[in-house]
């Protein structure tokens, strides 16, 4: 109900010229105003319709940012060959927000202020992303998402969707893993983020309300600051509490020198990671360490579907290595924006954000869908790492719908 009444709103300011669910001027950075209004008839005038696509560059997390612009561009190169939508090309701008909420709050206003930009793809982290969102969502303009897996992302307006699993989803995958891996005693290493933390306490709340569904037993929760390379001390914790297992959401830069490290201590304690481990550079980075990790992903490249082999062959040929989840996921958002234009024959604002809400195709990533909040519901596959190479093991995770269901009387 929230997001429909937003959206009526949306549509009726646009009929004022006022597009958007705010409609006062915004305060800027240095003192100045950005008009807090939508793309008017100047995105549909001109010959072509823009896309913005925003992500770190430059950075510790430059590669995630690099590969999702790479997907965005595949998805864009692809309607343009056939056309374009409603007439026009497609341009992909991109902006790089280094991960950084400062740089990514003064790139949103820039974008809310370019009339020519119709839609926005992209920010890597959920906070980064909620810090831009706020600007998005008064202005009225679309942003979606591949990345951003806090539960609190969608949830600030109807402008916002987001194609990836959210944290209470991430926590049943991963205690369905963990319960495969037969484990009694679990361990969890996060980032000292919003983003760690959710995920930390969306596992917490998982085994408090579903205790005895699962057979594995939190012992040891633990945070690390962003750029820590020495985890001895985390290590030496994590042995005397006895962890068999240990999950970890953090990007692969500090994953992988754990995991090294806690090789070096004991090599029969098993990895649980997030979809931020498939990716080549993990693989590089640990090297045989890697080998035994498990992760769940809403994506693999090895899919028989001949859409996941075609995205993946132009990847390839495009990046040098094999698509990650976050890339197949922003490829997918791109084309639901794609399909919003088309289906509203209208690359206005008000009215893209309209038909993202009505989004219903199957995309690489799974069928492309948005509840009420803006979430994608996802289907996750379970993948270990064997003789350095991803490899699916199936019929082992059930959808949280179905798990629910099996499970919830």
């Amino acid at each position: 109900m929230r997001k429909q009444m937003c959206l009526l709103l949306s549509v009726m300011m646009a009929a004022s010229l006022m597009t958007g669910c705010g409609s006062s001027p915004k305060q800027g950075e240095n003192g100045g105003t950005t008009q807090a209004g939508g793309a008017s008839a100047e995105a549909d005038a001109g010959g072509e319709i823009t896309l913005a696509m925003v992500g770190p560059q430059t950075g510790d997390n430059a590669e995630y940012g690099k590969s999702m612009k790479t997907a965005a561009q595949i998805a864009v190169d692809e309607w343009n060959e056939k056309g374009g939508v409603i007439g026009k090309q497609i341009k992909l701008v991109d902006f790089d927000d280094a991960n950084s909420s400062e740089q990514a709050a003064s790139i949103a206003e820039k974008i809310v202020g370019d009339k020519s930009i119709s839609a926005v793809l992209g920010h890597f982290s959920s906070g980064v992303a909620m810090t831009a969102g706020e600007v998005y969502q008064e202005a009225g303009i679309a942003l979606v998402n591949g990345s951003a897996a806090h539960m609190d992302y969608a949830k600030i307006g109807d402008c916002i969707f987001r194609n990836n699993a959210i944290y209470t989803t991430d926590a049943n995958t991963i205690l369905q893993i963990m319960n495969y891996l037969e484990i009694d005693k679990i361990g969890i290493l996060n980032p000292n983020s919003d983003a760690g933390i959710a995920v930390t306490t969306a596992i917490q709340d998982m085994l408090k309300t579903y205790g005895d569904k699962y057979k594995g037993e939190l012992v040891l929760a633990e945070l690390y600051e962003d750029g820590t390379v020495d985890f001895t001390a985390t290590v030496a914790k994590f042995q005397q509490a006895g962890v068999q297992a240990i999950y970890s959401s953090g990007p692969y830069s500090a994953t992988a020198p754990f995991i090294k490290q806690y090789r070096e201590k004991d090599k029969d304690v098993k990895f649980v990671m997030s979809a931020a481990c498939f990716s080549q550079e993990f693989l590089e980075l640990a090297g045989e360490d890697a080998n035994g990790v498990v992760l769940g992903t809403s994506f693999f490249y090895e899919s028989e579907d001949p859409a996941v082999q075609s995205f993946a062959k132009k990847y390839v040929e495009a990046y040098g290595s094999n698509p990650s989840t976050f890339a197949a996921q922003v490829y997918d958002g791109t084309y639901a924006v794609l399909k919003a234009i088309e289906a509203g024959n209208s690359a206005e604002r008000a009215d893209i954000v309209k038909n993202l809400a009505a989004t219903d195709f199957q995309g690489v990533t799974g069928k492309i869908t948005f509840d009420e909040e803006g979430n994608c519901p996802k289907q996750q596959v379970l993948l270990e790492i064997k003789d350095g190479k991803y490899v699916e093991i199936p019929g082992i995770l059930k959808s949280q719908a179905d798990w629910e269901a099996e499970n919830i009387k």
